[in-house]
């Protein structure tokens, strides 16, 4: 049966809603008792783990989600492709870590990082397990969301028992663990009673290539983030890492809601192009973009003027020097979030990742050049480190745009009024917070007045303009009380 777009997006954006709130209940809490060093040490290990799941995953989700997007109707297809791909991702997930215990023994066996990275490692067993890109596939958002909110408040409440002290930072790492262990496993278990393994006509070959530029691809943060954030710990120290990833937190909260619309959307486009439908591709492509973009702008807006109140209040006054960063981070979500239109919703779904790999590669390997100069002229800070990568981004995108136009002849069209007027309507926050400021003082009152006052702004001026979005948004909402 097929399931309702909109349903889909309510529960994934219900979902990032409760992880959006639960960040801003945990991450002030966690902050404050470990301090910037401690959780820098974990921030640190995190960032070495994330280079080996990379190749541990194999590009599995990206490349999973695609492919049984479009055979999900054929039951023995999924079984077939089902086992073909977590036999892949089983052997690449043990061989990652086997690489993983080595390089960390003999690079960090004397270091204050390894203990962290040892319980780093428990992580690769948990990822044997991963399988929600078969549940997306099959838009089971309903139970994803369910899942994962249950696992989280059992993780919320361990974090308030165990991490007390600012020595718990071992305790708060394997607590990341646990909660990465319940939420696999669950799934693994939910969809194993729904498909089963078929190894008659396991194939593996025909699967790699793909799956090794999805590797790329869809990491591209080897050459960008996670490429600032071992440069800083590396080379400056746990502290310099806590700076760049608060900030780098702060935004992935409001980030991640926003990316539901992207997320659940890819499915249904990869299922639309298998049919060969390009119209309703195009319409869909195009409402879902102006969807996003009405969230996007104001959003990263916010981010910007609230910089030195959002990082008061989710990390306290041990975290101000993130402020800059932060301030920087609003301009790179703007430039990673039409990054991810150009390179989910169009190139990848187009079956383009080929290319998309070598414009990756290029722009990661302009970045790494931006850094080794910032590393010599003795310029290498947490904001520096997301300036550079925000503008390696921005070529990314420009190249991609420049590609989808000319190549892929998508008649896609970024620079449209419909699109960009959400970032015209969201710069009159700009000097209204200005003037907020005047009146209200304080990191509480100045969040609930400028939020409260731009959120009423924005809702006005898309009112009164008969937005698209929100009538869109509007009409949904009818519709589904009218047949309830």
């Amino acid at each position: 049966m097929k399931k309702s777009l909109f349903k889909n997006i309510i529960y994934k954006v219900l979902l990032n809603v409760f992880n959006l709130i639960l960040p801003i209940l945990v991450g002030p809490y966690v902050n404050r008792v470990l301090g910037a060093h401690s959780i820098g040490k974990v921030q640190f290990g995190e960032t070495i783990y994330n280079y080996f799941l990379i190749f541990a995953t194999f590009g599995v989700y990206q490349y999973g989600l695609r492919e049984m997007s479009r055979i999900r109707e054929d039951k023995q297809k999924v079984r077939q492709l089902f086992t073909s791909l977590y036999t892949i991702s089983t052997v690449t997930g043990v061989t990652a870590l086997l690489c993983y215990l080595v390089f960390t023994y003999f690079k960090f066996s004397t270091s204050t990082y390894y203990p962290i990275l040892f319980i780093y490692a428990f992580n690769f067993i948990c990822n044997i397990f991963y399988v929600e890109w078969v549940n997306e596939a099959m838009e089971n958002y309903d139970f994803i969301t369910i899942k994962t909110i249950i696992v989280r408040i059992i993780y919320v409440v361990l974090i308030f028992i165990f991490v007390r002290h600012v020595q718990d930072y071992q305790q708060y790492a394997m607590l990341l663990v646990l909660a990465m262990f319940l939420n696999n496993f669950i799934s693994f278990v939910f969809i194993k009673r729904k498909i089963q393994f078929d190894f008659k006509n396991i194939r593996i070959k025909e699967h790699l290539k793909p799956m090794f530029l999805v590797v790329i691809f869809s990491n591209a943060s080897v050459l960008y983030t996670l490429l600032d954030r071992y440069m800083l710990g590396n080379y400056l120290n746990s502290k310099a890492v806590s700076f760049y990833v608060i900030p780098q937190q702060i935004m992935g909260i409001i980030n991640t809601l926003m990316l539901s619309v992207v997320q659940v959307t890819i499915p249904r486009l990869s299922n639309i192009l298998g049919s060969n439908d390009e119209k309703s591709y195009m319409i869909l492509l195009n409402n879902i973009s102006k969807v996003f973009f009405s969230f996007l702008f104001p959003a990263s807006i916010g981010i910007y003027i609230l910089s030195d109140v959002a990082v008061f209040i989710y990390g306290g006054k041990g975290f101000l020097p993130a402020i800059p960063a932060l301030s920087m981070f609003a301009f790179y979500m703007v430039v990673s979030g039409i990054d991810s239109i150009f390179a989910n919703q169009i190139i990848y779904v187009k079956k383009k990742e080929h290319i998309l790999v070598r414009l990756i590669f290029l722009c990661g390997i302009i970045n790494l050049i931006f850094k080794i100069a910032l590393l010599k002229l003795g310029w290498l800070t947490p904001r520096n480190a997301i300036l550079t990568t925000t503008i390696a981004n921005f070529l990314l995108i420009l190249l991609e745009y420049g590609y989808i136009r000319r190549f892929l002849k998508v008649d896609y069209r970024l620079f449209d009024f419909s699109k960009l007027k959400y970032l015209v309507y969201a710069l009159l926050f700009i000097p209204v917070s200005y003037g907020i400021r005047h009146f209200l003082s304080g990191p509480i009152p100045l969040f609930i007045g400028i939020v409260s006052v731009n959120s009423i702004l924005y809702g006005l001026i898309l009112i009164v303009t008969k937005d698209f979005v929100l009538q869109m948004l509007l009409g949904k909402i009818k519709a589904r009380f009218g047949r309830t």
